[in-house]
């Protein structure tokens, strides 16, 4: 059994030199708009915004880099196979195995795959295992792959239109603009 070689699928993110050079492009901006605000507030002698505007292009240019680079340091990997399905998330670079004889439910959509499981087996309680499925490469490909080799039958869900898609967006921009206000972070007054 060592010496045979198993059957697997593997999907791994693909690395686009145009988003690490737009990356690079958007640290450039915010490092020249620092630069352009530190001869302004230094002759006003306005220190305190000083400090918070050049810490704020700054942060931003290095996150911009550090998210330029990710694809590069830790891509997003999904194995499959015969005995179950090892994930390697973009923001999490531990890699999660889950067997199939773990899996209670699968629920496949063109995004994202959700997968319920159970740490130990023949244990009550249930873990979520979500696989991003819009990182990978070869996407499509993914839901015929989880059919091939999942035991249990996985539901089918359709993506969320464009309409869904706007309220998230407004939804999640009114959330962080409140906590934002509310932790004086915003100088809107």
């Amino acid at each position: 059994m060592q010496g045979q070689q198993q059957d697997q699928d593997n999907f791994i993110e693909k690395r686009d030199p145009a988003e690490l050079a737009m990356c690079i492009i958007l640290a450039a901006i915010y490092l020249g708009l620092a630069r352009y605000c530190w001869g302004a507030l230094i002759n006003a002698h306005q220190m305190r915004l000083l400090v918070n505007m050049i810490g704020f292009f700054c942060t931003i240019a290095l996150l911009s880099i550090v998210i330029g680079m990710r694809p590069y340091i830790s891509p997003c990997s999904l194995q499959l196979s015969g005995k179950g399905i090892k994930y390697r998330g973009p923001y999490w670079p531990q890699r999660k195995t889950v067997n199939w004889d773990q899996v209670f439910r699968v629920y496949l959509s063109p995004e994202l795959i959700i997968i319920l499981y159970h740490p130990l087996v023949n244990n009550k309680s249930m873990w979520p295992l979500l696989i991003q499925s819009i990182y990978l490469a070869e996407k499509d490909k993914i839901p015929k792959a989880i059919l091939k080799y999942c035991p249990v039958q996985p539901i089918l869900l359709t993506g969320p239109n464009w309409l869904t898609r706007l309220f998230l967006i407004v939804g999640f921009a009114i959330v962080a603009i409140f906590v934002l206000d509310k932790l004086g972070v915003l100088l809107v007054k």
